[in-house]
């Protein structure tokens, strides 16, 4: 076995056979048929670098716009996080046992509580936003006493068991999920919520920018609406901002001034994954206001995750919470955010015959195409010309982009020029 090399161990087209035989045959093939039947080798920075080119047009180069989600807000191996990982397991750390108390768990609950909205300061841990979206719908259920759970159509909370119930058919339905407690309405259409709340809704779950969805902007005041409501009927309302918290939109909750500057919504439950992982170790959190803990009053073990809030994952997320909610790390993602919103409206206007929309806050956009034949086309010549992107699941007319924090006014400049040769090439 071969342990001194980790890229490379096998010519490109051997690893592809192995996954297919090995991982998924239906993924590989896939990507084969597409064009990008390649495998992703050294990652720094804004960038991924393949393994090898395809076809003789295949870049070897990658600007990353997709950061599996926001799971790469700080880039590929940002040197302040590889030092601290690396520090981590110097001092000692690893998993630690979910039973016992814990120092990395309670000091990186600690620092959340300083930086979370209102009076949200209790935090359980997870691996992947899936499994803290299902604690986030247990915690709403057990403490109204209720079943009825309403989220968004479109949606996308996670392929987890109550997750995956508040997620679009598309999702669900080849895996027979259907529960008549699971409720989905348009999103930002305050007239069905009120419809659709009553006396036995235990939540209200919305993502604060739907992304898979289309990269939906609610209008100004929905958020608001959407907290009066859960309060006149006591509700619990859920903000699921796996991807549009830690800084995306420019601030470091997006429904607490993310959306809108003076817009400051507190939701009784935020929920936090991906860019808590900082790409190097997986975490998740469900964060509440402590009323909600009286949850576990008769029980503390009532819920458990065995490899959640992993001592060493904590330990690691400290350190990205110290360097996203700085200051000037955020006006930073203002300042290029709006840079690459200018540009892909420039950009709408100059091909105008194939994009209909472009939307978005900080540097989470979405850009809608005429149809998703135009938006699928539109992805593919993006890689082909150096920017490795994707179109929403649940939204297909509509590509989206979510470029690392990091990135530069001239890296900005770069993606915008790559991006216009992928126009000029559909």
């Amino acid at each position: 076995m071969q342990f001194d090399k980790v890229f490379g161990t096998k010519d490109q087209d051997s690893l592809v056979d192995l996954y297919a035989k090995y991982v998924s045959e239906p993924k590989a093939s896939f990507f084969k048929q597409i064009g990008l039947g390649v495998i992703q080798a050294k990652r720094e920075g804004i960038k991924i670098h393949m393994l090898e080119g395809q076809g003789g047009n295949r870049p070897l180069e990658l600007i990353d716009c997709h950061t599996s989600g926001g799971v790469f807000n700080l880039g590929h191996h940002h040197p302040e996080i590889d030092r601290t990982l690396k520090k981590g397991l110097d001092l000692g750390l690893d998993i630690g046992d979910h039973h016992l108390l814990s120092e990395q768990r309670a000091l990186l609950a600690k620092q959340l509580a300083d930086l979370l909205p209102g009076t949200i300061s209790k935090t359980m841990f997870s691996v992947g936003g899936g499994e803290a979206i299902d604690l986030a719908i247990k915690l709403s259920r057990a403490y109204t006493k209720r079943k009825k759970i309403i989220s968004a159509k479109r949606a996308y909370h996670g392929v987890t068991g109550f997750a995956l119930g508040a997620s679009a058919p598309s999702f669900k339905d080849p895996f027979f999920w259907d529960s008549p407690d699971f409720v989905q309405i348009p999103f930002a259409d305050p007239d069905a919520l009120k419809k659709s709340i009553n006396e036995d809704t235990a939540c209200v779950l919305f993502e604060t920018i739907p992304a898979t969805g289309g990269i939906l902007i609610p209008p100004e005041g929905y958020f608001a609406e959407v907290r009066e409501l859960c309060d006149e009927n006591n509700v619990v309302m859920i903000a699921d901002e796996v991807q549009t918290g830690l800084g995306r939109t420019g601030e470091l909750w997006g429904i607490y001034g993310g959306l809108y500057p003076k817009e400051k919504v507190v939701p009784d439950i935020i929920v936090l994954a991906k860019g808590m992982s900082s790409g190097v170790y997986p975490l998740s959190t469900t964060s509440y206001k402590p009323e909600l803990e009286s949850v576990f009053e008769g029980d503390p073990f009532l819920h458990i995750s065995t490899t959640g809030g992993s001592e060493l994952g904590c330990y690691v997320t400290r350190r990205m919470l110290g360097i996203i909610s700085d200051s000037s790390f955020l006006a930073h993602i203002t300042k290029v955010g709006s840079l690459f919103g200018k540009g892909l409206l420039k950009l709408k206007n100059e091909f105008s015959d194939k994009i209909i929309d472009v939307r978005g806050r900080g540097l989470m956009w979405g850009v809608e195409f005429i149809d998703e034949f135009t938006s699928l086309h539109f992805v593919l010549s993006s890689v082909r010309n150096g920017v490795f992107c994707d179109y929403c699941g649940n939204n297909k007319a509509t590509s989206k982009f979510l470029p690392p924090l990091i990135i530069s006014e001239n890296e900005i400049e770069e993606l915008l020029e790559r991006l216009t040769a992928a126009l000029m090439n559909l």
